[in-house]
């Protein structure tokens, strides 16, 4: 009897023990397919009103059932043709997961509650963003489909310092922009024919004035509101009243074209235009808009990236690691398509930078004065895994730009301007180098900057030099510039050879010998 008992409690015991295992074992699964950041459990413990709508990233686990080769396949036909000339340059094999297209019941299942609404889609991160209330996510993660939930950051940049009526001092055709232009040897470019032409640039900002005189309006391929899902991306019913004002200053400084009063290093460029914040916020800049048209003008086969913007207010100085904040991953992914991204390296001084200039192969750019002196608010690296940022300076302090309205211009200061005389700076050595890809563009620019012998966190590489970058590797033997040494090099030294050394060969020149 006694024996009976104790082998009784022993298996109550032992299934007490198997329930609570099974329990953890539920419990830690949920844990590795349903990730709720810490993010959003603050939110969720935190949150009185649980009716409110918070905006959220949904990372899903697949892409559906697939045939991977076949997906990549379709893509190789389908894609635009600029697109795949810039990733030939960079990489072996052109698409790959991340490029396929979001596995589309796993939107629907979630749109199915009408009290969540899409913002997004990333093809790269595999999510959408989407606006919901609090209550619901706990639910949404319970999909098996759901990988992980987190916060769409969001932040706003510190204010730029408007001059509108400081004296003229311009020189020549150039009017007052002359300067900003000459100090990174950007005039002598245009003499020699580089002007940017055949090269395609991302601006993302708050939106353009397009109709602006300093702006041509035929150089503008594409626009899309990112905000508003449309086409529009001059201030429409219900924008900010300054909406497109700080998106109009960076798309002129860029490539603006007035006679004797604004031109931007890369005035005979192409341009796609992004409107990703929204001013009517009080945090107007929101990362998945920034990723949604990353994505989308490299599809359309842009160059060059230009952003005047970052993300800050959400990080801790360790997240600035390279590889953390969803807009540096978004710049890293562009950068391994080939695409050159630059970006302001920020407006907080010695607080240090913001994201996504901690991404490992963007050119950040800090704000020097007219004199080549650095801003004092120009942010100052490192990253949070030590590299130097930023990687180049140009002029931001009182930087000449358009303001929105037919025919006036400003002095502007801050990071957000010294970057598009990069990015227009970048354009121009395409224009000049096409065959580059981005990597000689960037290496180019940095070892040839004023401060290449002794590279800071203030500074980065220093101010930049057009020219001189554009003969970066003249002297190294890479005669066709395609950034290795082999007998392609020879045989295009030989036909150079050869015209060089041409002659008509008419009659009169030689005589026949039977």
């Amino acid at each position: 009897m006694y024996f009976a008992l104790v082998v009784k409690i022993k298996e109550d015991l032992m299934s007490k023990i198997i329930s609570l295992l099974l329990f953890f074992v539920i419990i830690l699964n949920f844990i590795l397919t349903n990730d709720l950041s810490q993010n959003i459990n603050n939110i969720i413990t935190s949150s009185i009103n649980k009716d409110e709508k918070i905006n959220v990233w949904i990372y899903f686990s697949d892409k559906g059932i697939i045939n991977l080769n076949e997906q990549i396949q379709k893509l190789e036909q389908e894609a635009n043709l600029a697109q795949i000339k810039r990733r030939l340059k960079v990489r072996n094999e052109l698409f790959d997961f991340r490029d396929i297209s979001l596995y589309q019941p796993y939107i629907d299942e979630l749109l199915k509650n009408s009290d969540i609404i899409l913002r997004t889609q990333s093809k790269w991160l595999n999510a959408i963003s989407i606006n919901v209330p609090i209550y619901l996510i706990n639910e949404i993660s319970q999909n098996n489909f759901v990988k992980k939930i987190d916060v769409v950051k969001s932040g706003k940049r510190k204010n730029n310092l408007i001059i509108k009526n400081k004296e003229n001092t311009s020189r020549n055709d150039y009017g007052p922009s002359y300067n900003q232009l000459e100090q990174i040897n950007v005039i002598e470019a245009h003499e020699n024919g580089y002007k940017g032409q055949g090269v395609k640039i991302l601006v993302l900002d708050t939106g353009f004035y397009t109709e602006h005189e300093s702006i041509n309006e035929n150089n503008i391929l594409d626009e899309w509101d990112f905000i508003n899902s449309d086409s529009e991306t001059q201030n429409e019913d219900g924008d900010h009243n300054d909406q497109h004002n700080h998106g109009t200053y960076i798309l002129s400084v860029i490539g603006g074209a007035k006679e004797e009063q604004l031109y931007g290093p890369a005035y005979e460029s192409n341009f796609f235009l992004a409107k990703t914040e929204d001013l009517t916020q009080e945090e107007p800049i929101e990362e998945d808009w920034f990723v949604a048209a990353l994505e989308w003008g490299e599809g359309l086969g842009a160059d060059i990236s230009s952003s005047s913007l970052g993300y800050i207010d959400w990080y801790d100085f360790e997240d600035l690691d390279g590889q953390t904040a969803v807009t540096t991953i978004g710049i890293n992914i562009a950068t391994e398509n080939g695409m050159v991204c630059v970006t302001s390296a920020g407006n907080s001084g010695y607080d240090g930078i913001i994201a996504p200039a901690d991404a490992h192969k963007v050119m950040a750019v800090g704000a020097v004065d007219s004199n080549g002196e650095l801003a004092w608010f120009s942010s100052r690296g490192p990253t949070a895994d030590g590299r130097i940022k930023p990687e180049v300076c140009a002029q931001g302090l009182d930087t000449y730009c358009a303001v929105p309205s037919s025919n006036q211009y400003a002095y502007v200061s801050g990071t957000s301007l010294s970057c598009p005389l990069i990015s227009g700076a970048c354009a121009v050595i395409l224009s000049a180098r096409p065959e580059w890809p981005n990597y000689m563009v960037r290496e180019a620019l940095l070892n040839t900057a004023g401060n290449a012998m002794n590279p800071n966190n203030d500074y980065g590489w220093g101010i930049i030099n057009v020219m001189t970058a554009i003969h970066y590797y003249d002297s190294s033997g890479d005669i066709n510039y395609d950034g290795e040494l082999n007998v392609m090099d020879l045989i295009e030294s030989v036909n150079i050879i050869l015209i060089s050394e041409s002659i008509d060969m008419s009659e009169g020149d030689f005589e026949i010998i039977d």
